[in-house]
């Protein structure tokens, strides 16, 4: 699938004002940046890192931690850490601290996978 130049660019500018608004506190505005951007092509992994972030200002733990695991699930190994790290923040938050702890060795990179494991 090949994504158009100007389609690309508004991607990139509509990521740069959401994490803006995250910086300002303002995570609904966030969300509202990241909605109805389309096809998001190589920047789907990005998307879901910062609609995690949002949701996890709101104190949406659950939608949170859907957003970066797929954020971890879509960005390569060296760039997926982040994610695994707030995974593991938002699990503590929920009161997990399995979760969080696991989340935590795969953001460290000392994680054994075993069958079944859903992080």
């Amino acid at each position: 699938m090949t994504f158009d130049l100007n389609q690309l660019r508004r991607i990139a500018h509509r990521l740069r004002e959401a994490s803006g608004y995250l910086e300002l506190g303002m995570a609904q505005q966030a969300l509202d940046r990241l909605e109805g951007l389309g096809e998001l092509g190589p920047f789907k992994g990005e998307v879901s890192l910062l609609r995690g972030e949002a949701y996890g200002a709101q104190e949406k733990y659950s939608e949170a931690a859907a957003s970066f695991k797929t954020a971890a699930a879509l960005l390569p190994p060296p760039y997926r850490r982040p994610a695994f790290l707030a995974l593991s923040m938002v699990y503590q938050q929920a009161g997990d601290a399995d979760s969080a702890s696991q989340a935590l060795a795969r953001a460290r990179g000392a994680w054994c996978s075993k069958r079944g494991s859903d992080i």
